[in-house]
Formats: structure tokens, sequence, C-alpha cells
């Protein structure tokens, strides 16, 4: 029965003069894809024929794969090949694999911490394994106070070495005066 299915598919698929509507393809899920072309359109139009009947509140785009809706909108021109839908369908199943070990990865670090935790809460209960502690004194804030009151501030306390630099600035200008 595949034999003459596969003769009768591929009779569909060629583009005879008289025919209007040309078989593309199928997916997977033995949904069949269809183009036709129409003369007062510079775009085919195309569609599918769903292998099981389904009603009208049934029908969403999940149903047919990725590859499939990109050809019915026209993002692809050409139909994706039966290898790519596995391809695709693979690709899946090690991404939902690696997903379910990054949950329990994640589980199990949870569950370390949780145990750490218990341990740290544990440790400090206990007394002689505790951390020392630091009297609060220690930690007090050094600050002036409110009595503080800023020195004074004068060009001339100025450091020596910035009075020898004014001393080079005055024997520069006095070159540069005018008689």
């Amino acid at each position: 029965m595949g034999v003459l299915r596969n003769a009768y598919m591929l009779w569909k698929s060629l583009r005879l003069p008289w025919r209007s509507e040309v078989f593309r393809g199928w997916d997977l899920e033995r949904n069949m894809y269809f183009e036709r072309y129409v003369r007062s359109s510079s775009r085919t139009r195309r569609r599918v024929v769903y292998s099981k009947h389904l009603t009208v509140s049934e029908y969403r785009d999940d149903i047919i794969p990725v590859q499939w809706q990109a050809w019915m909108r026209h993002t692809r021109e050409q139909p994706p090949t039966v290898q790519e839908l596995i391809q695709d369908v693979q690709r899946r199943k090690r991404l939902a694999e690696n997903v379910r070990k990054l949950v329990a990865l994640e589980q199990e670090q949870e569950q370390e911490q949780e145990q750490k935790g218990k341990e740290q809460a544990h440790a400090v209960q206990e007394g002689p394994h505790s951390p020392k502690r630091v009297s609060p004194e220690r930690f007090q804030k050094v600050t002036p106070g409110e009595q503080y009151q800023p020195e004074e501030w004068t060009p001339s306390s100025l450091p020596s070495s910035s009075s020898s630099s004014s001393a080079t600035q005055a024997s520069a200008a006095g070159r540069y005066k005018k008689d």
C-alpha cells in the first residue's frame, strides 16, 4: 500500500497544464500540503489537508510543524523535507532532556543550600563551635563630633615647593616686559 500511495503522491506532485493544484509534501503527522497557481495573482495559494477530522474549535497553529507554517505563509520558498522534520523532532527531544537535567541540577543545588543553612544554624546554637562575637564598642563611628571646627586656610600657608614655582613665574614675567 505504501508503494501505491507514494506513486499516487508523485503523480499528484507533477505540474501538469490541466492541474490547478499540486501536491507539495506531507509532514510526520501525515497532513498533506498543496499549492495552487492563480493566474490573477503573483502569489500562489497554499493549503493543508489535515489527516484527522478537526472541528472548527480544534484548529490551532501548533498542529502543523513550524517549517510547514513558514512555507504556508510564503516565508520559505521550498517546502521542508522529511529529513528536516525528523531533525527538528530530535532537536526538541534533546532540548527537553537538557531542560530536565537543568531542573534536576537546580533542585540539587537548592537542597545543598538548605542543608548548609541548617548546619550553620545548628552550629550557632551549639556554642563552642559558634563564631566569636565582637563587642559593639569596636565598631563605633570615629568622627570629629559636633564641636569640630575646620582650621583656617590662607594662601600664604602654601608648602615651600609652590613658593619656588611662584618665583620662577615672576622671573618669567620679567623677561617679557616691554620697556
